[in-house]
This record gives C-alpha cells, sequence and structure tokens, in this order.
C-alpha cells in the first residue's frame, strides 16, 4: 500500500469567517439580539410586571421612555415621563418640563402607582411633592436604595432638594387642587426580579406606595448564552423595531411571536402601512384657558375653531361647513429643521393677533404630531396674551417676560398635557423670541410703540454675588500647590505651574455657565526629581441655588471638550469682611476690591476618602484665590494647599 504523505497546514483551507473570531461572535451577537428574542423578551417581562401589580393590587403608569412596552393596554392605567438622565450622577434635577402631576390622580383614586423603575429621579419627584403638598408634616426625607446609591450620592441629592422645592413654588400651581389629589405623602418602594412578592397585597397607612418595577431580570453574561432573552429588550427601539409601536406590538401580538424573523419587517410594514404610520393625538384643552387647544394635523377639524394656527409645510385642512376662522400658516418643517424655523415664523403670531379687532375666540393650534411645534406657539400665546386666568385676547400685556416666567406658563400646558414632550430646540426658540425687544419686522401694521412687553435686562452680577466671583476666574493664573502626606506611600512635594478657566457653552441645562480648567505644570518631589503634572475640571455655576459646582471630566482622550463624568463637589459661597470692614451696605460700597473675601467650605466622601474643603477669593484686579484639601482614607492622608494668582 502507497504510504500517504503527511497533511501540512498549507493543504487545509479554512473559510475566511472561520479564522475571525471577533467577527463570529459579533453574528452571533446580532442573532441573539433579532426583533423576536425582543417581542419574546418584552412579553415575559410584561408577565413579571402584571405579578407584580396583582400582587400589590396597584395601577400600572407606563413610563413612556419604553415603560408602554411591557404594560398590557388593558393594564395601563396613566403614562409619565420620567427622564433617567435627570438622575444621572451630578445630574440630579427636579424636571419642570415633566412635572408628571397626572399621577397624582391614580395615585390617589388607588392609594398607590407603579412607574417605571428609577434610582433616583422618581424618588426626588416623590420628595419634592411632598414637601410642598405636605408643609405640615415635617420629616419629608428622601428615600433612594442603598444598596445602589452611595451615601455620599444621597446626601449631595439631599443637598439640593430644597431648591427643587423652591423651584416648583416658583411655578404658582395650584396647590391645593393637588394636594386634593391625594390624602398621604408619597414614599417609592423597589422591586426587581430578586425581590420575594407579598402573598396578600400590603397596606401602607402613612403613605402612598410609590412601587418602581424594573421589567427585566438580570442578564450577567451575553445575550448568546441566556437562550433568547433580552434584558431591556424595549430600550432604544428605534434602532431595532422597524417602526414598530408598543400599541401595534400589544394588538398585533399574537401573530407577531408567531412570525419568522426574516418575515417580520414586511408584516410590521404591512401594520405601518394599515395605520397610516401613525395614530393622530386628540384635541387638547390648555388650562386654565378656556379657549386655547393643541392637537396634531389629523385630529384638527377647524369647524370647531374661531382661530386656527398650523405650523407645517402644509395648509390647515379645509373646513367641511364653510366656515372661514381666522387662520395662519407657520411653515415649519419636521423635526429640528422646524425647531429653528419656528424662531423666524413667530413674528408673524406676534402681527397676527395683533391685527385682530375682535376677541380670537376657541383656538386651535396644530403641528404634524400635536406634540412639538404646536405646544411652542401654544407658550409663545400664553406669555405674550393670557392674563394669570388664562383669558386671551389680541391686546398686548404689560409684563415683564423672563425664563421663570417662561416657566410658569409652560407649567399650564405639562399640567394639561402630560405626555407632550416638546423638544429642547423648540423652546430654545420660544425662549429666543420672547426674551428680547420685540422687532419692528412683524406682520401687519401694529403700532409697536404701544407694546409694554420687555425683557428682563441680563443682569449686572453684584459685586458680592457667587455668580460675579465665578465669572472672574476666566483666563490664565500663575498655580503653586504644596502636597504634604502623613504616609510614606504617597508622594509629597510641590507643584508649580499655570491653570487656565476656558469658557465653553454649558454641558447641562441646570447650569448657565461653564468652564473647561485645564492645569499643566511640574511636580517636584523632595528628592528634587521632577516630572510633568496635568489635570482637568469642569467649573459651573447653576444660577437657582447660586451655587459653584467642580465636576470630574474625561481625561483619558484627546477631545478638545471633554465630557462631565462626575460630580467632585458643590461650594456655598458667603462673603467675609475684608481688613477694617464696617457693618453695613454704605461700608460694604466703598471697600476697594482687594479688601473683598469669598469663602466656601464644603466635605464629601468619594468613594472611602473624606474630602474636606476649603475656598478662599480675593477679587481684585490682579486677584488671589486658595484651595486646600484634608483628605483622609484608608489609603490616604494628606493635605494639599494651592494658591493661584493672576
Amino acid at each position: 500500500m502507497a504510504a500517504v504523505p503527511a497533511l501540512k497546514t498549507s493543504d487545509i483551507i479554512f473559510p475566511a469567517l472561520s479564522t475571525n473570531f471577533s467577527e463570529t461572535l459579533s453574528s452571533l451577537k446580532r442573532s441573539a439580539l433579532s426583533i423576536s428574542n425582543r417581542l419574546n423578551s418584552i412579553t415575559q417581562d410584561a408577565d413579571f410586571v402584571c405579578a407584580v401589580a396583582d400582587a400589590y393590587k396597584l395601577p400600572l403608569v407606563a413610563n413612556e421612555r419604553c415603560g408602554s412596552w411591557y404594560i398590557p393596554p388593558s393594564r395601563k392605567a396613566e403614562s409619565a415621563y420620567f427622564k433617567s438622565t435627570d438622575g444621572h450622577t451630578g445630574e440630579w434635577a427636579f424636571s419642570l418640563r415633566r412635572l408628571n402631576t397626572q399621577v397624582l390622580d391614580i395615585i390617589g383614586r388607588n392609594d398607590g402607582g407603579m412607574p417605571d423603575a428609577l434610582l433616583k429621579t422618581v424618588p426626588i419627584w416623590c420628595c419634592v411633592l411632598n414637601r410642598v403638598l405636605f408643609p405640615e408634616l415635617t420629616a419629608h426625607a428622601l428615600y433612594t436604595p442603598r444598596q445602589s446609591i452611595s451615601e455620599s450620592e444621597h446626601s449631595q441629592i439631599e443637598a439640593r432638594l430644597d431648591g427643587f422645592v423652591q423651584q416648583l413654588q416658583n411655578l404658582n400651581l395650584e396647590i391645593a387642587a393637588l394636594r386634593s389629589k391625594i390624602s398621604k405623602p408619597l414614599r417609592p418602594l423597589w422591586v426587581t426580579r430578586e425581590s420575594s412578592l407579598p402573598p396578600t397585597p400590603p397596606s401602607f397607612p402613612d403613605f402612598h406606595p410609590i412601587v418602581l418595577c424594573t421589567a427585566s431580570r438580570r442578564v450577567r453574561g451575553g445575550e448568546v448564552s441566556e437562550g433568547g432573552y433580552i434584558q431591556g429588550a424595549g430600550d432604544d427601539s428605534e434602532g431595532w423595531s422597524c417602526g414598530l409601536t408598543p400599541p401595534l406590538f400589544w394588538n398585533n401580538q399574537s401573530r407577531l411571536l408567531a412570525t419568522n424573523e426574516e418575515d417580520l419587517p414586511d408584516v410590521i410594514e404591512e401594520f405601518l402601512k394599515s395605520t397610516n404610520g401613525s395614530t393622530p393625538s386628540d384635541v387638547i384643552l390648555i388650562k386654565p384657558t378656556s379657549s386655547l387647544y393643541v392637537g396634531s394635523l389629523q385630529a384638527a377639524t377647524p369647524d370647531d375653531f374661531d382661530t386656527v394656527i398650523s405650523c407645517g409645510l402644509d395648509t390647515s385642512p379645509a373646513t367641511q361647513s364653510g366656515k372661514k376662522p381666522k387662520h395662519l400658516d407657520l411653515k415649519c418643517r419636521l423635526g429640528k429643521l422646524g425647531s429653528r424655523d419656528l424662531r423666524d415664523e413667530l413674528p408673524k403670531l406676534e402681527g397676527f393677533f395683533m391685527n385682530m379687532t375682535d376677541d380670537p375666540g376657541r383656538i386651535l393650534v396644530s403641528c404634524a404630531t400635536g406634540k412639538d411645534l404646536s405646544l411652542g406657539v401654544a407658550l409663545t400665546i400664553l406669555c405674550l396674551f393670557s392674563d394669570d386666568n388664562g383669558a386671551i385676547s389680541p391686546k398686548p400685556l404689560t409684563r415683564t417676560i423672563d425664563k421663570s416666567f417662561i416657566r410658569q406658563r409652560f407649567s399650564w400646558i405639562t399640567t394639561s398635557y402630560p405626555t407632550a414632550n416638546p423638544a429642547r430646540a423648540t423652546l430654545q426658540s420660544i425662549n429666543s423670541f420672547l426674551i428680547r425687544p420685540f422687532s419692528s419686522n412683524s406682520s401687519g401694521p401694529p403700532d409697536l410703540s404701544t407694546l409694554q412687553i420687555s425683557p428682563t435686562p441680563k443682569p449686572t452680577p453684584e459685586p458680592t454675588s457667587t455668580f460675579h466671583l465665578f465669572l472672574s476666574l476666566s483666563g490664565p493664573w500663575s498655580t503653586s500647590r504644596t502636597l504634604t502626606s502623613a504616609l510614606p506611600t504617597s508622594p509629597s512635594g510641590t507643584f508649580t505651574g499655570t491653570a487656565t478657566f476656558t469658557p465653553r457653552p454649558p454641558s447641562s441645562p441646570s447650569f448657565s455657565h461653564e468652564y473647561l480648567y485645564e492645569e499643566s505644570g511640574t511636580f517636584t518631589l523632595p528628592t528634587g526629581l521632577k516630572f510633568p503634572a496635568t489635570k482637568k475640571y469642569a467649573y459651573r455655576y447653576a444660577p437657582t441655588t447660586d451655587t459653584m459646582s467642580v465636576f470630574f471630566v474625561e481625561e483619558a482622550t484627546k477631545v478638545p471638550d471633554p465630557p462631565v463624568t462626575g460630580l467632585f463637589l458643590d461650594l456655598q459661597m458667603k462673603t467675609t469682611q475684608g481688613p477694617g470692614e464696617e457693618a453695613g451696605h454704605e461700608r460694604l460700597a466703598k471697600l476697594e476690591a482687594e479688601e473683598l473675601r469669598f469663602e466656601g467650605r464644603e466635605s464629601h466622601l468619594c468613594g472611602k476618602d473624606l474630602y474636606s474643603a476649603r475656598y478662599r477669593f480675593g477679587l481684585a484686579e490682579k486677584g488671589w484665590w486658595e484651595v486646600r484639601y484634608d483628605v483622609k482614607g484608608p489609603q490616604k492622608d494628606y493635605v494639599s494647599a494651592t494658591r493661584y494668582e493672576r
């Protein structure tokens, strides 16, 4: 028998994909994240959500970020919109755009509710409402899950609550009406797949329970190892759903779950065509007015209105009865382009109203969705032509319009139309139009000299304000630092260099001004060894709390504007007396800038390390400031003292 030659590696031909393990894994992951796996996972999660609602005997409230995927329409009692980024580290906020007060009706009628699970946003919402609606009860603590929220973060959120309360009170809402909806304070409770459900519905005599239900079970490995189950399957649906919406899914659940993956896009397209891709929203009355309505172009019925304002490239639908209402077309495209168009179109609205010779009657404002441009136009009408009781007239009203006033009027919209969520670009266009001197290019011939509405002039910072201090930091500083460590494992030494505060657009709406702080120089050890050292922070100013804050930024990348990654410290500043200062305003006005001092102190935990910070400022033209950190922790025990000079 002839000998068979040994097989060589070069004799074996491998398919290209078999040698690319990364591509194989990517292919498997895409397969695991299929539409059919997502819909099956959503169904499993919805079964758990309904089981929790039955165990607590509570109605289901969908957080419209993605919560409607997990609630069958027959079980959905209400909608809310709690944005998760309101609770990101250092971004804690009580949203004045999304008050969600409609949830109070459900809570009051059912002694509790089940909105979507959020670790901080909903707890902040509960605590702020408790303090506003039940001021006679003094112990309104902030409740957060301690297994997920550190003591340091909890205390930093708690320190901001009084500011959030003041912001809500400034809206001048009908507190008595809101209080009448519920009989006791709100308290969040958390339920996950690991929780034990009560065998019988529990009673909570001292508070209304807000059960925050996490629908998905935790996936510790990849989706490939989970038998097709996907954690958070309904998230970011615009990237996988092919246009499928929660109502379309639940109305056609059986067929969708029975359809093969390769056929699902065609079946979804069939459903979309049968519904024209959207469901028109109802026409909504904006209270406390009795005459201003908003809605989508599809839902608009001009016959029922005396004045019709449409935002879009198409004209308003014709009336069926032959009635000819007062009519204005604001030519706006869809999306962000439409928000931009609104800035140029709003002067037409101003002239349209001022040219009216009689009462505008019932007003309809419509746009493609009924939830974006139309709300911006309605907000403009409320600010310019509505009195405090909601009566609308074409006669201009004498008042000052600033951001606080606009927020107060916007609260009328959010309480009347809770699910509306106008684009930030739309609201920015409205602010830009309203907070300015009225121009003379309005449509029509009204005498603008009679118009008394004017913006609040840009404030000149008081020399005793934190804002004045913040502005004075701009530009370069020479820097010298002494670092003294009590531990031999941590280096002592000195740093000399420069620090520059460069203004940049605020990276969060909670702050009006922001600097990128960049420090570079040389660190010298006691042995004489030198090496370069750099550091970056973001300094931010919050006008609502008159607070200066320092944030960490991403330093690993070389991007010119590194993003904020987390809060380092908040500073509440106070003025201190300079040399020989006397009490009273007259003496304060005569102070030389060099004599004026600011001081701020703050202590906080950073991991397991306690930072005690002290800031001292002098505000002379050739100024100075100092910062000292006393740091104690398991691996740290040092003092850092820095002097900055112009």
